[in-house]
């Protein structure tokens, strides 16, 4: 189990997984490693490092705490009892007269703000990265593989608070936090899909170094707020196979992420770049890697344009016929929550209803127009809900496919719904609901052995 400890709990035996603090000046940065002796703690202490998170699987557990863990208020304790990030569960048993402990969830506002802290360290790092590359310099895989450790125990705890905290670039961030993005988004989709945790990794690496290449564009180009040229369209284009050739050259870079630099670009239909690649020639991870990279690209602010929101950015995605792996699609807007703008949705209270406008500040939380009453197969009086005010009545359980709901009727009862009129058609109230998207893509993976 992974846990975080204060410096003042570590001993001899336990196993350190990942650093809290200014982990970027310890003498450990590069790995994870078990604690010898007393030395090491007095190193990590010197270093400014005040928390660490260790592996109790790997290791022994922290000292036990002095004292029992303050009792909280009833009113704070919710349902799902997990630790908060300023206790620690204690590895071996207590005295048996000890009072028994409370445990609340970390809120939603401490993930986003630890999320924050990893991001800007990210940020840090990242930008040393990729102006080390600017200069021609190979890339230190090793150096940042703490960094995407870090991500991806961030994206673990709450993938909604590094997605959140990563869409808060300014002009001058966007390449760098744009990788640190794609990196958070390439770990959830994986962990969503059932990859094997071995992958997880490298397809974080893979999303920190897919867009490497664009340190061989010059910058005013990169950051022109017009239209391009021709000429600079192709320069633009030319940064798959630029930043391949930087990887190529440098030691540590996995197979996964030479592909997904190369190929992130292109299309299912053919119609991408640089070689038009399209169908099977593509793997699961450059697909994976072009979804990832163009959702953040478009719910972010750039020199030329302005950001879409979540809601939208997914309608249209899905709407670009031949541009990604639909299937895959799917499966990633369940992995972040965010459902578009047009999608139907199966609420709480056991309705379908139509996503008709999407919610700036809480995507996940959009507002709902519901019509259809599952148990009795009937159109029912169309109501509209806030599901940001009504996230405890009637919340949003899942995304639907009209397909499977109404068959070929579902563009004509979509339209209605969204102007407001009852639906005027049949349909099959037999029709069983079928797997969804991410069940078929699932057995497909493991069909295919894990990956294609």
């Amino acid at each position: 189990m992974l846990i975080r400890v204060e410096i003042e709990r570590l001993r001899p035996g336990v196993f350190v997984d990942s650093f809290d603090g200014s982990w970027l000046s310890s003498p450990f940065w590069r790995k994870r490693f078990l604690i010898q002796d007393a030395d090491a703690i007095t190193r990590l202490r010197d270093a400014d490092i005040t928390e660490v998170t260790i592996d109790t699987a790997r290791g022994l557990g922290p000292i036990p705490l002095a004292e029992p863990t303050p009792v909280v208020a009833e009113d704070d304790i919710l349902d799902e009892r997990t630790i908060s990030p300023s206790q620690t569960p204690v590895a071996e048993a207590e005295p048996e007269a000890a009072a028994p402990r409370r445990r609340v969830r970390a809120t939603k506002a401490s993930e986003v703000e630890r999320a924050a802290e990893v991001v800007e360290r990210s940020k840090e790092a990242v930008t040393a990265m990729f102006s080390e590359a600017r200069m021609g310099q190979a890339i230190d895989v090793d150096a940042v593989e703490p960094l995407v450790d870090e991500i991806a125990a961030s994206v673990a705890r709450d993938p909604s608070a590094m997605v959140k905290v990563t869409r808060l670039k300014t002009k001058n961030e966007y390449t760098y936090l744009h990788s640190v993005a794609v990196c958070a988004l390439m770990i959830n989709l994986a962990r969503h899909i059932g990859l094997p945790p071995e992958d997880h990794r490298m397809l974080g690496m893979a999303g920190l170094l897919h867009d490497i290449g664009k340190m061989s564009i010059p910058e005013e180009i990169l950051d022109k707020p017009g239209r391009l040229t021709e000429e600079e369209v192709t320069i633009i284009r030319a940064h798959p196979e630029q930043g391949h050739v930087m990887l190529v050259d440098s030691p540590g870079v996995s197979p996964i992420a030479l592909d997904v630099c190369l190929h992130h670009h292109e299309r299912v239909d053919g119609g991408g770049y640089p070689f038009g690649l399209s169908g099977d020639q593509l793997s699961l991870h450059a697909r994976m890697g072009g979804i990832c990279d163009v959702y953040d690209a478009v719910t972010s602010n750039r020199p030329y344009k302005r950001a879409w929101s979540a809601n939208d950015a997914l309608a249209r995605m899905l709407e670009w016929e031949g541009h990604f792996d639909e299937e895959l699609l799917y499966a990633f807007i369940a992995s972040i929550g965010i459902q578009p703008t047009g999608g139907l949705v199966r609420l709480a209270s056991n309705r379908l209803g139509i996503v008709i406008e999407g919610n700036h500040d809480e995507p996940t939380a959009p507002k709902v127009r519901a019509f259809y009453d599952i148990p009795t197969q009937r159109f029912v009086p169309q109501q509209d809900i806030d599901t940001a005010v009504a996230r405890l009545s009637d919340r949003i359980l899942r995304s639907e496919d009209g397909g499977y709901w109404f068959g070929q009727n579902w563009e004509t009862v979509r339209d209605a719904v969204n102007r407001g009129e009852m639906p005027q058609t049949s349909h099959d109230p037999a029709r069983p609901y079928a797997a969804t998207p991410r069940q078929t893509l699932a057995t497909r993976i493991r069909a295919a052995g894990g990956s294609r």
